[in-house]
């Protein structure tokens, strides 16, 4: 073990990743649970992520009314939004726009980085770019729009927060524990007929939890 971490090192491998490996074969059970926290507090970082994005739709929206409102042009009210949205992906029309590129493209990237009003902001733009329009009170009702979106988001996941904490439960605890007990030699039988019910009893397991995560999940 020791020869394959310094030949790793030697031929340029991250000394974490050395570290990772060395925990791993030693002290298995300690790298399962490091590896289900490390997995569970990056999910919930991405889902919050996830969560937050029609609210910062609608902060972006209301910083392009708000631009427009004091005089700006479309594209630098986009260009100056785009600051209140960090998770939305706003940099290509950020981009484009100071670019004056054609108000299509902008247009475009918009309908792809909005995730709830995208087609509409993208249709406001367009007409407010090539007509010289004031249009400020469309981008704030898509604004409030947006906020909407968020606000039933997140009261549909605070009432299924218990639906989805009871499929995490059944369907992923008895499986993380049958791995930790594997990797601690005290498993169930895993040889001949033993090792298949083993199997067939973690997979059933795990398809109601996932059944029931797709329910909860559903709108």
């Amino acid at each position: 073990m020791a020869v394959l971490v310094a030949v790793g090192l030697v031929a340029g491998v991250h000394p974490g990743v050395a570290v990772v490996v060395i925990v791993a074969y030693l002290w298995p059970v300690l790298f399962l649970m490091l590896a289900a926290v490390w997995a569970g507090y990056h999910a919930h970082h991405r889902r919050r992520r996830q969560q937050s994005r029609p609210f910062q739709e609608a902060d972006f929206l209301r910083g392009v009314a708000a631009e427009i409102d004091a005089g700006s042009s479309v594209r630098h009210a986009v260009i100056a939004g785009a600051a209140r949205a960090p998770d939305l992906n706003l940099e290509p029309a950020v981009h484009l726009a100071a670019a004056g590129r054609p108000a299509a493209e902008v247009a475009q990237r918009l309908q792809e980085a909005l995730p709830v009003n995208g087609r509409l902001s993208a249709a406001a733009y367009s007409l407010v770019a090539e007509s010289g329009a004031e249009a400020s009170a469309v981008f704030s009702g898509l604004a409030v729009r947006a906020a909407g979106a968020g606000e039933i988001e997140r009261e549909r996941r605070v009432m299924t927060a218990q639906a989805r904490l009871s499929a995490a439960l059944v369907g992923g605890l008895p499986v993380v524990v049958t791995l930790m007990m594997g990797a601690m030699g005290r498993g169930p039988n895993v040889q001949g007929a033993g090792a298949v019910v083993t199997a067939l009893g973690v997979g059933l397991i795990g398809l109601g939890g996932l059944m029931v995560w797709l329910m909860v999940h559903q709108r």
